[in-house]
């Protein structure tokens, strides 16, 4: 059909600069973290740069690559920097690990911390670096090492489970504390509670409340001994707790701080991202919830906690059946390290501000820590911008990152004034080649509401100058995500090689309301496969491409909904890519979110699910493998090998059984990626096999 390679258009996008995160180091200073896709040396390099901002101005300073560097955090007064460093050493397979404070540029703490514990944690579930309000102390996530078996000589051979998907095996995260006062006994300890709690198998996500206190995040374990897969996951039972520090931590005292704990959250919840902020001489967190359990991921509450008292109240709640023009509430699986604002001092009127999926972008939302208003800073208009918040100046200033699929990320800086309102100024935009800015100024971006679908909407990006092309419906994972108008390297990488992308929000997604995550609930199969099935139907009836030439990608459950349209509509595609997908609900063998299957198919999880035939037959039923007799066209299916989300069998047997039928069928797989395939190499290659696909058919 198509003969242009889509290599030269595929690499130069997928080398723009991705904007990962933001600190200001003075209210003129901002330190910005980018990463750009390496295709030489096959990662994603990081580059940090400095931006001095003047009111006619705005220089750039390049810091450079330092891949060593694994996480990092200015202080709130931005005199310090802490590092965490890993170095790979040629004697050894094994890295060196340092911990760094930086004054200015004078080094003013180095520990090596390679025999104290494992791997850093840099996630955004499980990790933070946090400083102690004098600044002579941080906080940071690290993996235990092994304890001493104290004679217990099978010890090493105990079942502990990891936190799944992502991970890598890693299975017991601790807080550790470096202290760079001078006159300091241990420089790094580790916190742990004087007396331990069944409720409480790992701290995590540290941030420091006062010099005595340090508010964590604990996940726990169920009663049936799993740790359930974190990642992606925002509805993991987890509670915050604040640790008393001992009054004499600067004296020599072992490598272990033994801290008095309270709990500062009710049962059934799913904490995360605690923030600390004072108002009216208080102290008070600030902290995402949901409910545990039930969809992965679900509309989110905000909540504010006082550390004197432990009353809790609800700043934002969720959000159950908005109109199309309402608040849905927030959707977010984490919030920003800097997000408040509090303009004229402590006891003025706060905000929060925070990036949130609103139906089919993401919104800049500014929240009030008093009332729990809601305003949207950027409301949407015909550019269909999404927006992602990256940090505040703690006064009135916001940098966001802004996109559209038809424009690559810029970084904007916003200036709040007293009524709310702001002015954006952009601080960098990506340099493309004329070429590529002339393919992406041809492009239009649209929503299109599904007639009986009600709130399905389908994201469709196209050439606005030629005739309707060959279109490729690409639904989205999860089903609890949501594809946004945001710039995304694949559906735009497709669009400027000459094909209208679809991108689906079914019901399920996030974004539209509670009601209409949890409509999915016991349909995943029918409703969801409906809605996308109607939205491939409404492009073609608007004339946006034509009847015969319609194709599918797709990735986990967006491969199961893919495998779900190829047999039960086999006459209306082409081909197909499925990437990691779900291909039998039934099926819960090596996943790290068994719980996930049961609530897709309408049964409740608890620690004494059993996959019972009933239960298998009716997750079966609404699976690509039950209609894989049906599947006529060319299928590729991409495996990563280290997937611990999807079981790799699930893969290989829709490959087999499409192969023992004499299908058009190819298995790729990927043996250093993950469920997501997205290492530089593999998803490069993922992208250009689909697209060879596509073209020969």
């Amino acid at each position: 059909m198509m003969s242009t390679l889509a290599g030269p258009v595929y690499r130069e996008l997928s080398e723009i600069p991705v904007f990962k995160a933001a600190q200001f180091q003075s209210p003129t200073t901002i330190r910005v973290l980018t990463t750009t896709q390496d295709h030489v040396r096959n990662f994603h390099r990081p580059i940090t740069k400095t931006f001095f901002v003047n009111e006619d101005s705005v220089n750039v300073a390049v810091s450079g690559e330092s891949s060593e560097v694994v996480a990092s955090m200015v202080s709130p007064s931005g005199q310090h920097l802490a590092i965490l460093r890993e170095i790979s050493e040629s004697a050894s397979p094994d890295k060196k690990r340092y911990v760094e404070v930086w004054t200015g540029d004078k080094l003013t703490k180095v520990e090596d911390v390679t025999d104290k514990h494992g791997q850093f944690y840099t996630d955004e579930f499980v990790s933070s670096i946090s400083f102690s309000p004098s600044e002579t102390k941080i906080v940071y996530v690290a993996e235990a090492k092994d304890e001493d078996d104290k004679g217990d000589l099978l010890a090493k051979y105990r079942f502990v489970p990891d936190l799944g998907e992502a991970y890598n095996g890693r299975k017991k995260p601790c807080i550790f504390l470096l202290n760079f006062s001078s006159g300091a006994g241990h420089a790094v300890t580790s916190l742990a509670l004087r007396e331990p709690s069944s409720e409480v198998t790992s701290l995590c996500h540290p941030v420091f409340a006062s010099e005595e206190k340090v508010v964590a995040l604990s996940y726990e374990r169920s009663d049936d001994g799993r740790m359930l897969g974190v990642i992606y996951c925002p509805n993991r039972p987890a509670a915050l707790w604040v640790l008393a520090l001992p009054g004499n931590e600067n004296s020599e005292q072992g490598e272990v701080l033994r801290c008095t704990g309270q709990k500062l959250t009710s049962p059934g919840l799913a904490c995360r991202s605690p923030r600390v902020f004072t108002q009216h001489g208080q102290t008070f967190v600030l902290f995402a919830s949901n409910a545990a359990g039930g969809p992965h991921h679900t509309c989110s509450r905000i909540e504010v906690a006082s550390l004197a008292t432990a009353d809790t109240r609800v700043l934002v709640d969720s959000v159950q059946d908005p109109t199309p023009d309402e608040f849905p509430g927030v959707y977010t699986p984490s919030l920003p390290v800097y997000l408040l604002l509090q303009p004229a001092g402590e006891d003025a009127e706060g905000f929060l501000l925070v990036s949130s999926v609103w139906r089919c972008r993401t919104a800049v939302l500014l929240v009030s820590l008093v009332t729990g208003k809601v305003v949207d800073l950027a409301p949407d208009t015909d550019d269909h911008l999404s927006w992602t918040v990256l940090c505040t100046d703690g006064r009135s200033q916001v940098v966001c990152v802004r996109s559209a699929l038809n424009r690559p990320p810029e970084l904007v800086l916003g200036q709040i004034d007293e009524n709310g309102a702001v002015a954006w100024r952009v601080l960098a935009k990506p340099a493309l080649s004329d070429g590529l800015q002339q393919k992406l100024d041809d492009l239009k971006l649209s929503v299109i509401p599904i007639p009986g679908h009600f709130p399905t909407e389908t994201i469709v990006v196209q050439s606005k100058t030629a005739k309707p092309r060959p279109c490729i419906t690409f639904p989205h994972g999860g089903p609890h995500s949501a594809s946004t108008t945001g710039f995304a390297l694949w559906p735009t990488s497709f669009a400027l090689d000459g094909y209208t992308v679809a991108q689906p929000n079914y019901t399920g997604s996030i974004g539209f309301g509670e009601k209409y995550v949890r409509a999915l609930l016991g349909e995943a199969g029918q409703l969801d496969v409906a809605d996308c099935i109607a939205s491939v139907r409404r492009v073609i009836e608007l004339g946006l491409a034509p009847a015969d030439e319609q194709y599918l990608t797709g990735g986990s459950h967006g491969g199961f909904l893919v495998g779900n349209l190829l047999g039960r509509f086999p006459d209306a595609f082409r081909a197909a890519t499925l990437r990691n997908p779900v291909t039998n609900l039934g099926e819960t063998s090596t996943t790290d979110i068994p719980d996930w299957y049961f609530a897709e198919i309408g049964v409740p999880y608890d620690a004494r699910a059993v996959m019972t035939p009933g239960v298998y037959r009716a997750g079966f039923a609404r699976s690509p493998m039950a209609v894989v007799d049906a599947v006529r066209v060319p299928v590729q299916v991409h495996l990563g090998l280290r997937d611990q989300r999807v079981s790799l069998d699930q893969s290989k047997k829709f490959y087999h059984a499409l192969k023992g039928r004499g299908r058009d069928v190819e298995l790729l797989t990927f043996k250093d990626d993950m469920h997501a395939i997205d290492s530089v190499e593999g998803s490069r290659a993922s992208y250009h096999a689909t697209k060879m696909l596509f073209e020969r058919c």
